[in-house]
């Protein structure tokens, strides 16, 4: 299979599962925007050969190798809270360079990576951490008037299709 482009390429957001007599074992994820979608429409009822790599609070993958068996699931991991909606869009958007130039050309400074953007997000909306934008109503309410709602013109502005 190394002979052949991949239909996707990304990150995914794990966001449910079930195991019924019915409809049998499924699995549903997030894809990130418009663009990711477009990958598979069209294409239901397609077989796809997948590898997944959990992605760990620091955005590097976890390392399961040393684990035994793939199934055991350390306890710390069992607490951890999956990302919510508008967390996971923020670590999408932090990753893309059209971003970074919105907060650029909206907020000053400059912004070339996807920590910077992390930091400028998080400063301008008075949070330690994304994760805030899913439990701090104050954070989210920042988080549409000063980011999301001008992200959004900007980019139709600019005529960029998402």
């Amino acid at each position: 299979m190394d002979n052949f482009s991949p239909t996707f390429k990304g990150e995914l957001q794990f966001r449910r599962y079930s195991d019924t007599s019915t409809q049998g074992q499924q699995v549903v994820f997030a894809v990130a925007d418009r663009e990711a979608l477009e990958c598979f429409i069209g294409k239901e009822g397609k077989r796809f050969a997948a590898m997944l790599v959990e992605l760990g609070d620091d955005e590097q993958p976890v390392d399961t190798r040393n684990s035994g068996d793939v199934q055991k699931v350390e306890k710390s991991h069992l607490n951890r809270e999956p990302l919510g909606d508008l967390c996971w869009r923020a670590v999408q958007w932090c990753k893309e360079p059209e971003f970074w130039k919105f907060l650029e050309w909206a907020y000053g400074g400059e912004i070339t990576s996807e920590q910077a953007a992390k930091h400028e997000l998080e400063n301008l909306l008075g949070i330690a951490s994304r994760k805030e934008l899913d439990t701090n109503a104050e954070a989210e309410q920042k988080f549409h008037s000063l980011i999301r709602s001008p992200y959004q013109k900007y980019l139709i502005a600019r005529g960029v299709v998402r």
